[in-house]
């Protein structure tokens, strides 16, 4: 018998290998770049070329590769806010007061520096 690997070059005449090979590459790119794990998903399936109506053996058969690559996703970032009582979103927490601050004028620097030994 021959060799998986053998099969899957001769299926559409390369291209069902092309595309898987292809495919995995997309996957390690992916998973390199966003640190997460993707999955490529291969399904062989084989089915008699024509109805056996005889019942003898099958001499003929059909053979489809399905391939499903689910690439991961990069991470979401997600963001904090507090909820008053009706519900809705803030930024600031709602039963803290707020602190009113203002800006303090420059004082003038001091006429001699000391400089430490």
């Amino acid at each position: 018998m021959k060799s998986f690997a053998h099969l899957l070059n001769e299926i559409n005449e390369g291209s069902t290998h092309a595309a898987l090979s292809g495919d995995m590459a997309e996957l390690l790119r992916t998973v390199q770049t966003t640190g997460r794990a993707g999955k490529l998903t291969v399904t062989v399936k084989v089915s008699p070329a024509a109805r056996n109506t005889g019942g003898g053996e099958i001499d003929r058969v059909n053979i489809t590769v399905d391939r499903t690559l689910a690439l991961p996703k990069p991470e979401t970032p997600t963001d904090f806010f507090y909820l008053t009582e009706d519900g809705e979103t803030t930024r600031n927490h709602p039963r803290q007061q707020s602190l009113e601050l203002r800006e303090v004028a420059p004082t003038t620097a001091p006429a001699q520096l000391k400089e430490a030994l």
